[in-house]
């Protein structure tokens, strides 16, 4: 995938059915293997589902079949015009409609709502922010945690993974409780984590250590602890 489109807005296409060719296959491995991803689609499924529920299904004729395909055939690239956008890639994508038989009001309902929940996203501001410092005290990553309960990891330095690890991001809110896994990265690149019902207040502790592949087998950290530090509150 070559665009700047987020993982968030990948995984509501992913589950939208918009994706497809190399992009979809390069999706679908990077799904096997990340978790975050895999929270992410879910998130978006169920969203979705209840606007899926909604609408019998309806038989369509062949005729409008034949329209539609031929309405669709002609790719934008072979013509030169510039990439779509995932509202026109909705509209053109022929594997969309045939998966979604919606009767039409159902359908004129659900395609509001993903384009409110996808493109018309308003850009969120995080409710707390913590600076995570490396030992020799250098920030080392950025955590952003919003309202929404999902919370983003911006690394700001290479991190060196071997093999058969993997960075594992850890919040601790309550000492009683003790440190709570957010999720893994297999290499320091941006990630978001769905963290629906934890709680992100100012001072609580956020930390990624180096732990096997498929995460602390404890559910608690085992390996080094390569950064940490305390959320405060953004002054917006």
């Amino acid at each position: 995938m070559t665009d700047e489109r987020d993982d968030t807005t990948l995984a509501g296409e992913y589950a939208l059915g918009l994706l497809e060719g190399r992009e979809f296959e390069e999706f679908e491995r990077r799904l096997k293997r990340d978790r975050s991803l895999q929270v992410e689609v879910a998130a978006w499924r169920d969203k979705f589902a209840p606007l899926d529920a909604t609408a019998p299904e309806q038989p369509v004729s062949s005729g409008l079949w034949s329209r539609i395909e031929r309405s669709v055939a002609e790719p934008r690239v072979a013509r030169g015009e510039p990439d779509a956008s995932w509202a026109e890639r909705l509209w053109t994508s022929l594997g969309f409609w045939r998966g979604a038989s919606f009767a039409g009001v159902g359908a004129s309902v659900f395609l509001a709502v993903a384009v409110g929940l996808l493109a018309g996203r308003a850009t969120p501001q995080p409710i707390i922010v913590a600076v995570l410092q490396t030992d020799q005290s250098l920030p080392g990553a950025i955590v952003e945690a919003f309202g929404d309960g999902s919370i983003v990891v911006v690394p700001l330095r290479d991190i060196d993974v071997p093999p058969g690890k993997a960075l594992e991001v850890w919040t601790l809110y309550d000492k009683a409780r003790g440190p709570v896994s957010l999720g893994l990265i297999d290499r320091a690149q941006r990630a978001r984590f769905q963290t629906a019902g934890l709680p992100a207040r100012e001072d609580q502790l956020y930390e990624i250590t180096l732990e096997p592949a498929t995460g602390s087998p404890i559910g608690r950290p085992t390996g080094p602890i390569l950064m940490k530090g305390l959320a405060a509150a953004p002054r917006l």
